[in-house]
């Protein structure tokens, strides 16, 4: 007897382990891992994948049989593999790892078809074209109904095959028609599919000469492939890091191998692909969640086909089926748009250095400003380091100028420009240049802020801003549960001027129109980009020849290349650093270190300013002087003493749910099961209220859990959630070396 072990589509955390079928003989030889499948599953039919074929099964009892191979196989032995770790790493069900691997599309599941057969339905199939043939003259057809339309059908295929489209327009019914002649045997049809890939205009920038540091990083990318491994490649704004990621690539395709690109932002495909294009011609697929669902199917078709050889998109691309996987290239590594939100809750970063370990080549970091993680992991020797420290056709970053917005406001100054800001922008436009201006809305929370001394309320013992509650008007540490009244005045110069912090995209816009009348402000956030095609759009709009200004959020601060911008201006780079996260200080160096590579990437030259209540802090001083080592030195001396990441692994384990006590309660039943079985060097913080204590009218609790590097984290995890009884109501989620604590 064959026996396939079947992981049932259900996103059950309780199902961790396949369930045991009977290979009916008519199937055995068209079975194999990787299918979906129809089985029984209780009282009825659910999608389940094959991932073991076997002799024999060591459960008890009858099994039952599988009732149909419901298609080819979606993944193979490497991928599988991949999503057992996935699986274990961030304590999630197999199936939900699986997943990743599929086709893009909805819910999976099985039906009865109307002629008794099953079907697999909720995945995106690609548009086809159905081709019609008519069989040999003799084949013996009477048509019995509908014979008017029927006999149309086979007149205009008497001249040669056409499809069902161009049938359907020159006759009504055509489509019935021909299904009731190809029952009858007198056509013959066949599936002719039609590609569709996303409109993206094709970059002509031309090709230059390799500088000598882009061709040492092309060398070393080139022996990573062969030998196996991972290189940062930490390279200034406008070193060229692009460059070498193509020339790499095109090394890996004339091989005749593939190789995948993340980029963090949607808005930075369009000007990737273009590039990608330009250089690979078709040779490329985009995956991106703003592509409709049947476009991110073609263009996984392509890749499972081996039509393409190169594959560039978000996060989800990682597990595009290219074929002889030989390089992956993470742009932007430090991101944290890389780590998911939903279940499994992985890093990208992570899963690709496992997928390479798996399949062999290399994969390549590339970042300005890379994490602490992947610079301790150079230090400690896992990743090799390559640098780009020069930018492409000479030049230097441009000057970085510091406004303190507290002495403005001391002079009189109430808007959100300074007058530095305010006289360079216009000077930039009156000679015909672009200009990009930052706002800073990383983050949530909403803290208080002297704007006489820039007088910030902070825990005591946690060194992160206290996060302002509109309800009583409270100040509360969202890491030990430390909570003051917020006070009225300034705690350090009595000043009335205690305000939330915070100026959005629309007030500066409006500002802005008053600034440089008759000048473009093109707005690109959430609200103008909403759109399919809203990121290309707004570019399109910015490109256009002539003076403009780009006001935006986080998008417009990396990967953007525009040689007019002479101008970048931060509105405000204090709200990340007043974020509850321990990553605060370096997310705010890694913002304003990209935004300010958008400006002087021409032969102009440009200038940044950074407007901000803090100018002394670690993070503005290292991007003004060009040295990283003021914010990383005292960032690793201050992380190594209190235990935070890349000195120890951690886990965030939340809990929500519509009952604020049942909530509390389910987080201190976890707690409890874990500080009975935890290692002595191991340590658990809270649980406590999360940073957003009621969302969507949930109540909100989390946990903490601290682990030396390297230890298995998620063993612990999974024993205790799996013997941890829930609470009616209340949804429990495990974040694996999350990337925010918010």
């Amino acid at each position: 007897m064959t026996v396939a072990r079947v992981v049932i589509d259900v996103p059950a955390r309780a199902l961790t382990e396949p369930f045991d079928y009977a290979v009916p003989p008519h199937l055995v030889s068209a079975l194999g891992v990787g299918m979906p499948v129809a089985v029984p599953f209780g009282p009825r039919r659910a999608v389940g994948y094959v991932v073991e074929l076997a002799a024999e099964s060591t459960y008890e009892g009858t099994l039952r049989p599988v009732d149909a191979v419901l298609g080819t196989a979606l993944f193979d032995e490497h991928a599988l593999e991949l999503a057992r770790w996935v699986a274990h790493e961030y304590v999630a069900p197999l199936s939900e790892a699986l997943r990743l691997f599929l086709p893009p599309g909805g819910a999976p599941r099985v039906v009865r078809g109307a002629d008794g057969t099953w079907v697999y339905e909720g995945r995106q199939t690609a548009p086809v074209s159905t081709r019609i043939v008519m069989r040999a003259a003799d084949s013996p057809f009477t048509p019995r109904s509908n014979a008017v339309v029927q006999r149309a059908v086979l007149e205009a295929l008497s001249e040669g095959p056409v499809t069902l489209p161009e049938l359907s327009a020159e006759i009504a019914g055509a489509a019935a028609a021909v299904r009731a002649l190809e029952r009858a045997g007198a056509v013959v049809t066949t599936d002719a599919r039609r590609y569709r890939r996303p409109d993206t205009a094709r970059s002509s920038a031309p090709r230059h000469a390799h500088t000598a540091e882009q061709s040492r990083a092309v060398d070393r990318i080139a022996r990573a492939v062969e030998t196996g491994g991972t290189v940062l490649l930490d390279g200034i704004t406008g070193s060229g890091k692009t460059e070498v990621y193509l020339a790499a690539i095109e090394a890996v395709v004339v091989a005749g191998r593939g190789a995948i690109v993340l980029v963090p932002e949607i808005s930075l495909t369009p000007q990737t692909v273009g590039r990608f294009r330009s250089r690979l011609g078709d040779n490329v697929a985009v995956i991106h969640s703003r592509l409709s669902a049947g476009e991110r199917f073609d263009q996984w078709q392509l890749a499972l086909e081996g039509r393409v050889n190169v594959v560039v998109g978000a996060r989800s691309a990682l597990f595009a089926p290219v074929k002889d996987l030989a390089l992956i290239v993470i742009d932007e590594e430090h991101e944290p748009s890389y780590k998911q939100a939903q279940t499994p809750r992985y890093h990208a970063r992570d899963v690709a250095e496992r997928l390479i370990s798996i399949r062999g080549g290399a994969l390549v970091l590339g970042s300005a400003t890379p994490s602490m993680e992947s610079q301790h992991a150079v230090e400690t020797g896992r990743y090799e380091r390559v640098a780009l420290t020069q930018r492409v056709g000479g030049g230097s970053p441009p000057p970085v100028e510091v406004v303190d917005m507290g002495a403005e406001f001391a002079d009189g100054n109430r808007s959100i420009f300074s007058e530095r800001l305010r006289t360079e922008l216009q000077s930039v436009m009156e000679r015909g240049d672009k200009a990009v201006l930052f706002l800073n809305r990383r983050g949530f929370a909403s803290f208080l802020l002297c704007r006489e001394c820039g007088f910030v309320p902070e825990c005591p013992s946690c060194s992160v801003s206290l996060t302002y509650h509109e309800d009583g008007g409270r100040l509360q540490c969202h890491h030990c549960g430390h909570t003051a009244t917020a006070p009225v005045t300034c705690p350090r110069c009595d000043s009335p001027y205690l305000r939330r912090f915070g100026a959005g995209t629309q007030r500066a816009e409006a500002e802005l129109e008053a600034l440089v009348p008759g000048v473009p402000i093109i707005r690109m956030d959430a609200d103008t980009t909403s759109r399919k095609g809203g990121h290309e759009s707004v570019l399109a709009r910015f490109d256009a020849p002539g003076p403009a200004v780009l006001l935006g959020t986080q998008m417009i601060a990396k990967g953007l290349d525009f040689p007019d911008v002479t101008l970048v201006g931060v509105l405000n780079a204090d709200t990340s650093m007043h974020v509850p996260d321990f990553r605060a200080a370096e997310r705010t160096y890694q913002l304003l270190e990209q935004v300010a590579g958008r400006a002087g990437r021409g032969p102009k030259g440009g200038t940044v300013i950074i407007q901000t209540y803090w100018a002394d802090h670690p993070a503005v001083l290292a991007v003004m002087r060009r040295e990283p080592a003021l914010l990383f030195d005292a960032e690793r001396a201050d992380r190594a003493s209190i235990g935070y990441p890349p000195y120890v692994r951690l886990a965030n384990v939340g809990f929500s749910g519509p009952k604020a006590p049942d909530v509390s309660e389910a987080a201190a039943r976890f707690a409890r099961a874990l500080g009975d079985l935890l290692p002595h060097d191991w340590r658990v913080l809270g649980p406590s209220p999360a940073p957003i204590a009621r969302l969507k009218n949930r109540w909100r609790w989390h946990l903490v859990l601290k682990a030396p590097p390297g230890a298995d984290i998620s063993s612990l995890l999974a024993q205790v959630d799996a013997a941890t009884p829930g609470i009616e109501g209340v949804t429990r989620s495990i974040d694996v070396d999350p990337a925010g604590m918010l």
